[in-house]
């Protein structure tokens, strides 16, 4: 299940983001949507989840 991590250090004010089980693009986008609510990061780290390629799924059905 996707979830948002925010980590808040009460004495800098400093904000940790972390985006867990989205992959790949939509990570990406994911991610974009927080920058515009908080601002620009002062660090963007990509976890190894986000370079995994997401899996595409097959419909199987009838060609009537």
């Amino acid at each position: 299940m996707p979830e948002i991590e925010f980590t808040i250090d009460t004495e800098t004010g400093k904000c940790e983001t972390q985006i867990n089980g989205v992959k790949g693009p939509a990570c990406e986008q994911t991610a974009l949507r927080i920058k515009q609510v908080l601002g620009k990061p002062t660090v963007d780290r990509k976890t190894a989840e986000f370079h995994i390629k997401p899996r595409s799924k097959r419909r199987v059905g009838s060609n009537e």
